[in-house]
C-alpha cells in the first residue's frame, strides 16, 4: 500500500491515542472497583503509617480554659442555631425533666421505682435507651442503676435492674461525663455544664472571631485541616477509646483544635473487625484513615451537618467504601443494613 507524506506522524498519534484511551479506560475501571465498594489488590504494598500524637497541641491535665459560654453565643447565633439546638442531638446529651414530657410518663412504670422517681432531676439520653440521674454536687450527677429500653413504637420494652434501683454516685463521672457534658475537670471529674455547649466542638473562641470567621472551629472558612476536624468529632463518637494520662474512657481536657492522639488511645486495628457493628466501625475507619494514612478528602463535616440536624448532604454522598459500611453494595442506596449497637462502656 502507497502511504501519504505525514503518515508516520498520523501513526504516532494514533498509538498516542490509544494510551491515553488505555490510561483512561484502566484508570476509570480502577475507580470503579473502589466507588462500587470492591478492594484494591490486597497484594499492592502497605500503606506507610503515620504517628497519630506528632502533630499539634494538647491541654492535657492543665485547668479548663475560661471560653466563651453558649449563652453568649446566641447573642449573635439566635436566629440561626438557637431555634433548632433544642432539639439537636448534641444539646440534649442530658436532658432536664421539665424539658422531657415525653418521658415523664415512664417513670410511672415499675412500682419499685416509684420512692426515687420524685429525685430524679434529669434524663440521659432518650432514642433508645433512657437513664436517670440527679445531681450530687457541684458539676457532678448520680446515676440510677435502673434504666429503660424502648421499643420500636417508643414505649419501654424493657426496665433493667428495676428491681432494686439505687443511686450510684460515681458512674456518671467514671464512664459517661466525657461525652455527655462540657467541660470536665480532669481532677475532680466535674462538669461545667451539662449537655454540649458551643466550647465543645469551637473550642476556645476569641471574641475577634465576629470579624474574621476563619478563628473559630468548624466555620465556613475554617474547616479545611482534616486532622483537627477529626480530633474535633471523634473525642466523643470514637468510642472504645482510652485516655492514657487518666485511664478514663474519654479524653483529659480536650480543647478543639488540639490533637487527641496525643494522650487518647485507641485499637485502630478493630477498624477491620466485621463482628464491630457498622456505625462504629464506620467511626473509627474514617479516623484511622485520616489519622494513620493522612487521607485528606473524606472527613464527618463531608457528609454531616451539625447545627442543621440533618443528613441531606449524607444522602448525596458518592458511593465509596467508606458508604458500604451502612449501606448496601446493590439496590437503592438509601436503604440501610439493619444492625443495633452494643456498648459496654455505655451499658446497653
Amino acid at each position: 500500500m502507497r502511504r501519504t507524506p505525514g503518515a508516520p506522524a498520523l501513526l504516532a498519534v494514533a498509538k498516542l491515542l490509544v494510551i491515553v484511551f488505555a490510561v483512561l479506560f484502566f484508570g476509570a475501571s480502577a475507580f470503579g472497583l473502589r466507588a462500587s465498594g470492591q478492594e484494591p489488590n490486597q497484594a499492592s504494598a502497605p500503606q506507610k503509617k503515620l504517628d497519630p500524637g506528632a502533630w499539634g497541641k494538647d491541654h492535657v491535665g492543665k485547668p479548663i480554659p475560661e471560653f466563651v459560654h453558649g449563652d453568649e453565643c446566641l447573642f449573635c447565633h439566635r436566629n440561626d442555631i438557637g431555634p433548632g439546638w433544642q432539639k439537636n442531638a448534641h444539646g440534649l446529651t442530658v436532658r432536664q425533666r421539665e424539658d422531657a414530657p415525653e418521658l415523664e410518663a415512664i417513670l410511672k412504670g415499675p412500682p419499685a421505682l416509684s420512692e426515687l422517681a420524685p429525685q430524679i432531676a434529669y434524663f440521659l439520653g432518650s432514642r433508645h435507651h433512657v437513664r436517670f440521674l440527679k445531681k450530687a454536687g457541684y458539676g457532678k450527677f448520680a446515676l440510677l442503676k435502673t434504666r429503660a429500653v424502648f421499643g420500636q413504637d417508643r414505649k419501654v420494652e424493657q426496665w433493667i435492674d428495676a428491681e432494686k434501683p439505687s443511686w450510684d454516685p460515681d458512674r456518671f463521672a467514671d464512664q459517661c461525663a466525657g461525652c455527655h457534658t462540657t467541660a470536665v475537670d480532669p481532677a475532680t471529674k466535674a462538669f461545667n455544664g451539662f449537655g454540649l455547649d458551643c466550647y465543645t466542638c469551637h473550642g476556645d473562641v476569641t471574641l475577634d472571631h465576629t470579624k474574621d470567621t476563619s478563628l473559630i472551629w468548624l466555620s465556613k472558612k475554617r474547616r479545611n485541616d482534616s486532622q483537627a476536624i477529626t480530633s474535633i468529632c471523634a473525642q466523643c463518637h470514637l468510642r472504645g477509646g482510652k485516655s492514657q494520662s487518666t485511664g478514663l474512657p474519654y479524653p483529659n481536657n480536650f480543647v478543639a483544635g488540639d490533637n487527641l492522639f496525643k494522650d487518647f488511645r485507641v485499637d485502630f486495628s478493630k477498624a477491620d473487625d466485621e463482628s464491630l457493628n457498622p456505625g462504629d466501625r464506620h467511626v473509627l475507619r474514617n479516623v484511622r484513615d485520616v489519622v494513620l494514612y493522612g487521607q485528606e478528602a473524606v472527613t464527618c463535616l463531608t457528609c454531616h451537618q451539625v447545627h442543621a440536624n440533618t443528613s441531606q448532604r449524607h444522602r448525596r454522598a458518592l458511593r465509596a467504601p467508606i458508604c458500604f459500611d451502612c449501606h448496601h453494595t446493590e439496590g437503592p442506596f438509601k436503604s440501610t443494613k439493619p444492625y443495633t449497637v452494643h456498648s459496654a462502656l455505655c451499658e446497653y
